[in-house]
């Protein structure tokens, strides 16, 4: 009876808070699956080891579900900032004041260090954990509400309607947006957005982790200029952002397999 109480808890949890994440499981699981896709050989199989035979997919939203569980206090409490990297109106991802908890790029940056030049110093279960957190991480980096402004909590302040629907720009973003644009499966999108040759994803993969936010803070300054709180949006607004959606998933994908293949590969 006590085990039950405790998934329960452990579902409404993650159901009950899945405006404060990226892209949603929906999205993280489409940037897992074009990363899968695009493993190399030896990468996949050191991963399959690491990840005990589960694929990238299924531990896409892991850091997402953990911070929203009951164990949450078993030392992850202090993953909670590092979704996400707040820039506010007149400042950049270099001069803005960094939050001394840690932010997604903080974050990416130490996973990528200890996993490339300090693997054989973890525990078997910190390598593991900081597996799962570069797939999801290198996720949240893309979602433009995760380079939003701390004033309304990167978009969550932010009220909006869409379509008949009362809600706010970070859920726009994270969820309802990505839905409305394509009603595909995980596979699906993958199986429609990534047909690029190789020199377009050896492109498209190039760059920092600092350069990748960047791009995304970049974006989120568009956004937050398009969009007006207490407005109506609905179909132009889709059609206006369904490109950028589909661009930062595609992206999001190849830079995450550039990393795991230089790291296992």
């Amino acid at each position: 009876m006590k085990r039950f109480v405790v998934i329960l808890l452990f579902a409404s949890f993650i159901f009950g808070s899945i405006d404060l994440f990226a892209w949603g499981q929906k999205g993280h699981a489409i940037v897992a699956y074009i990363a899968e896709k695009h493993l190399t050989r030896k990468a996949h199989k050191k991963l399959d080891a690491i990840l005990e035979g589960k694929s990238l997919v299924y531990y896409a939203s892991w850091m997402d579900n953990i911070q929203n569980s009951p164990y949450f206090r078993g030392g992850y409490d202090r993953t909670y900032t590092w979704h996400y990297f707040n820039v506010d109106e007149g400042f950049t991802p270099q001069t803005m004041k960094r939050n001394p908890n840690g932010d997604v790029l903080s974050a990416l940056n130490m996973v990528i260090d200890s996993l490339e030049n300090h693997q054989d110093e973890l525990s078997d279960s910190v390598r593991i954990d900081y597996v799962r957190m570069l797939i999801h991480l290198v996720g949240d980096m893309h979602c433009p509400m995760h380079a939003g402004r701390s004033v309304d909590k990167g978009g969550n302040g932010v009220p909006i309607k869409w379509f008949k629907y009362n809600t706010n720009l970070h859920v726009l973003w994270d969820s309802k947006l990505v839905e409305s644009v394509h009603e595909w499966s995980y596979t699906e999108w993958q199986q429609n957005i990534d047909r690029c040759s190789k020199s377009e994803i050896k492109e498209m993969s190039a760059g920092t982790p600092e350069d990748w936010f960047t791009e995304t803070w970049k974006i989120a300054v568009g956004v937050y200029e398009y969009t007006k709180p207490n407005e109506y949006y609905s179909y132009k607004y889709m059609y206006d952002y369904a490109p950028v959606v589909e661009h930062q998933f595609l992206v999001a994908g190849y830079r995450l397999a550039a990393l795991l293949n230089r790291i296992f590969g």
